[in-house]
Parts: structure tokens; sequence; C-alpha cells
């Protein structure tokens, strides 16, 4: 990016701080970018007028501007220039009597893109529970760690779980310890876009300098890439080069990297050199604890019971429920209401799922996500520690929540006998009397299979 194109990128931020029109016209619609030496971004005005006017009371929100383009901290020097080579300048850059720089060869300035991260996506308002924990765990540590433990971090789930909410607060958190360290965010289509738009204007070079002269590489739904034999060329030899550069890399995608089927073996294969999480449906608590956050980011005071209410009902992903929560307190502002239960049960009838059937497979996955175990194993004839509890809990929530008999049961569980199931279901019926940390689990495990 060179400096008539970090000037171009940095105007809509200069006329949103300006907030007048008038003065943006005025003062600084006419200003153009000079130079970038040593942290100094030069711009001409061709009046005097304008050159003490932003000096007086513009020079920061530029200096600003600038910033979040080149994602780097920069001095506005403001100086009177025509705008042509040679052009009148300030009396004391007359005094030097030296030749215009700009006719002397010499190698551009590296200037970084944007990181184009979210402010808003912090470690801070991420709420941790336990099915995003371990996710959490990773992403601080790709934090404290950079491309030492964890490279690359590749984070898969459902859309609306909060994969790029921890990606791009990584990045965040990384620019708040080290301003110095070079981030970059893009998604899929972004990288692709840019690979298309530079071949055609032959400037491959400029692409491969963006993508790979970082510290930090964070790409979203990376599955997009699928299929695109050019573009999964491409991302092959940034990966590789970033990786051999010990450069961190942060993915993303809707499935682990063994199902994208249609991407190269070679990209699969790396994409499995670091740890890959799995990143899970909130649980009951988690869906309480977003809501409750939500609702103090709004300064929304709200009763425990409404939390507890949509949570109960809408256990799908985190955009759901804090849609659920955004629709409910706009009725009420709206009709000037109350928000009670009464209003609530009015205002997402639409959105609230009428009644959800409850299936035997459903109650193993969420068994599973709950002990962190595979449904396969669960199902399957291995009784090592780790399986029998989840397993024996399954069973007893298919028997309690369904009208499925013992041999019904049985067929599910791999076609065991009967009297197995019968064990495993008494099993649990006598231990959640005398072991309340087992039956605090399978409450928990309830309330997220009947909303």
């Amino acid at each position: 990016m060179d400096i008539n194109e970090v000037w171009k990128h940095a105007q809509p931020y200069i006329m949103s701080d300006v907030n007048s029109e008038v003065a943006y016209n005025t003062y600084l619609k006419d200003a153009f970018a000079v130079s970038y030496e040593n942290s100094v971004f030069t711009v001409g005005v061709a009046l005097p007028t304008r050159k003490n006017m932003i000096e007086i009371k513009y020079k920061r929100i530029i200096e600003s501007a600038i910033s979040r383009v080149i994602a780097e901290p920069v001095r506005l020097k403001v100086i009177i220039s025509d705008g042509r080579e040679g052009g009148a300048i300030e009396p004391a850059e007359q005094e030097s009597a030296q030749p215009p720089k700009a006719e002397e060869p010499k190698s551009t300035p590296i200037i970084r893109s944007s990181t184009n991260l979210n402010p808003r996506y912090t470690f801070e308002n991420f709420v941790v529970g336990n099915s995003n924990s371990y996710a959490f765990a990773a992403a601080e540590n790709v934090v404290n760690f950079p491309a030492q433990n964890n490279n690359p971090l590749f984070l898969y789930g459902k859309s609306g779980l909060g994969k790029t909410h921890l990606m791009q607060a990584i990045g965040n958190e990384v620019l708040k310890k080290n301003p110095d360290m070079c981030v970059l965010y893009v998604t899929s289509e972004q990288f692709m876009n840019d690979m298309v738009n530079c071949l055609k204007e032959k400037k491959m070079e400029v692409f491969r300098q963006r993508y790979r002269d970082v510290d930090m590489l964070l790409v979203d739904d990376v599955q997009f890439i699928e299929g695109r034999d050019g573009t999964q060329e491409e991302f092959f030899h940034t990966f590789n080069d970033l990786h051999m550069k010990n450069k961190q890399i942060v993915l993303t995608s809707d499935r682990k990297p063994k199902e994208l089927i249609t991407l190269e073996e070679r990209l699969r294969t790396r994409f499995e050199w670091g740890l890959s999480i799995d990143v899970v449906l909130p649980d009951y608590e988690t869906r309480v604890a977003i809501l409750r956050k939500k609702a103090e980011s709004l300064n929304i005071n709200i009763k425990n019971e409404i939390y507890e209410y949509i949570a109960e009902r809408i256990n799908s992903n985190v955009r759901e429920l804090e849609g659920a929560l955004s629709k409910m307190i706009a009725y009420a502002g709206i009709s000037h209401k109350e928000i009670d239960i009464d209003l609530a049960e009015f205002a997402l009838a639409s959105i609230i799922p009428d009644e959800v059937k409850i299936t035997p497979q459903g109650i193993i996955e969420h068994v599973c996500e709950f002990y962190r175990v595979n449904s396969d194993d669960v199902k399957g004839p291995s009784r090592v520690k780790e399986l029998v509890t989840p397993r024996h809990v399954a069973m007893y929530l298919c028997k309690t929540l369904t009208d499925m008999n013992f041999v019904t049961i049985a067929k599910v569980f791999g076609n065991r006998d009967r009297t197995s199931v019968m064990h495993g279901v008494d099993r649990i019926m006598k231990n959640i009397q005398t072991d309340s940390q087992l039956k605090s689990e399978i409450d928990f495990i309830i309330k997220d299979i009947n909303p």
C-alpha cells in the first residue's frame, strides 16, 4: 500500500472524526500525501491558512486516522505545496537548497496495511464457559507464546459460536502487549479477492509482501478456499513462508481439517501441525452468562429469571441468543413496558421453538459435549474409565427423557445386551442419591437437552 492509498483509506476516519462537512471541505479535502519516512507522514496543502488550521485543530485526528490504516503510530507534518514536483514549499524547507528528494532514486518504505481487527472483540468481553474454556486457554497461550506451542491454532465449529470473536481477540491482545507487532486479520474471501486483484494488476509482489511480512496472520472461514486451486496454491506458499519464519498463524473453519475433503492434502496436513480445537455450542450456564454480559454492555438491568427463560429455550448459538435479547429490549422500549416474563414470552414467541423432540442421538451428543468424549467411542465396545460414566449417563437420560425401553436403548449403544443397559441406568440412579457432583452434571445436561 503506497502513501496515496494510505491517505485515501484514512479519509473516512478523518471525515467521521471531524464531523463537519463544511470544515472538511474547507481545510482537508484538497490535502494530499507527500511522503512517509521515519514514522513521519507528510501532507501538503496549498494555503498557509489550511496548514495552520490543520496543525491547530485537526492534527491528532489525522494522526489517529493514518495510524489505524497502517497499524503503527505516526507523526503528522504539514507543508505548503501546490502538489507539483518541485512546487512551492514552506520557507523553512527552501533554506536547505537541496534538490527535491523525489528526484533521487530510492526504495519505497514498507507501510503496513490495516490490521482489519475489530476493537470490540477482546478477551475481556468474551464469555468463558465449559464449552469454550479449552479454546480460550489455547488463545491465551498463543498471545503469551506466539509461534511456540500451537502453530497453527485451528478453531472449528458451527457458525455463531464465537470463533471470530476469539480469533480477533487474540490479535487485539497481542497488539496491546506489543504494539510493534504486525498483525493481519482477513477472511478467506478477502485473501482470494486480494490475490485476484493483484494478479490482474501484475502486483503479486505487493500481495506477497502484505501477507508474508507479518508477525501474525489470522484467516477466518478458511473452508471457502476449498476447490479454488489458484488460491490454495498461494495460500500454501504463504503458510509455508510464515511457518518457516516462526510467525504465528490462526485459522477458523466450520469443520476440522480432516473434514475439508476438497482441500489439497498438503494444506490439510499443515493445518493439523499445531492444535485443532472444536468450539461447541454454549451450555446452559454459559448462555446465561452471555445474556447477562450483553445486557450489561447495553446498561440494561434485567432480572435473572429472564436470562434463564431465554437460555432454557434457545440453545443454538451466541448470535441467536443475543438477537433474542435485543429483540426483547427493543420491544420493551417501543411499548414502554417493563421487562418481565410476560413481555419476554410475547416478544420472543416468533423465535423460540414450540417444542423440540428429544432423540437418543441428541442426548448422546449433549453428553459427549459435556464430558468431551467422542460419540462413536461412547456407543462402542471400549470399557475405559473415561467412557463408562458418559455412556451410563447417556443410557440413563435415554430411559428417563424418552419412552424408549431397555431393548431399544441397547440397540442405539452398539447392539448391547439389554441387561448391560439396565445395569448402567441402575448404577446412575443409585449414585445420584449420594454423589452431588454427578447429580449437578446430569441436571446441567438436562437443561441443555430440554429447552
